[in-house]
């Protein structure tokens, strides 16, 4: 998962002209949507995850820690990248190194599961929501679909 510390802040409500300063209030009220995908990554799918956070000039070592502090309380790893030349040789580490470590992948549905239960099965787990609407067009698209066998797998 990629962040930078200016997406965050502005996610917790700064205004353009106002990322380049320490905020982290800011940053704090931002975070729980990189949280969410964190979460989904791991708990969804039962894959590792780690936050590589690029950072830019203006990033403070106090957002960081704090980034790095809030991350850790969900047992995920922070890696900064400066990508170019070394500046990468960290993340890349890190993921080489949860790629290397037992997962258990699973898809968000049942793959044998109708295309509309797939949907809905996707907004609830990954997005929290309710359930799906699902247009008389699209309705007829996915019968099409699944007469063509794309039903199940």
């Amino acid at each position: 998962m990629v962040a930078t510390v200016r997406a965050l802040k502005m996610h917790g409500g700064l205004a353009l002209n106002e990322l380049g300063t320490e905020d982290l209030d800011a940053l704090r009220r931002g975070v729980p949507n990189l949280l969410h995908h964190v979460r989904c990554i791991r708990d969804t799918f039962g894959l590792p995850c780690v936050v590589a956070i690029n950072r830019f000039p203006p990033d403070t070592d106090r957002e960081i820690a704090l980034l790095t502090e809030l991350c850790g309380q969900l047992g995920v790893n922070v890696v900064l990248s400066t990508v170019g030349g070394r500046g990468g040789e960290a993340l890349a580490r890190e993921v080489v190194r949860l790629c290397e470590t037992e997962n258990h992948f699973r898809f968000a549905y049942e793959l044998d599961a109708p295309v509309e239960e797939k949907i809905t099965a996707v907004v609830r787990r990954v997005y929290g929501g309710a359930g799906a609407e699902i247009l008389p067009t699209a309705r007829r698209q996915i019968r099409e679909l699944e007469a063509l066998g794309f039903g199940g797998l």
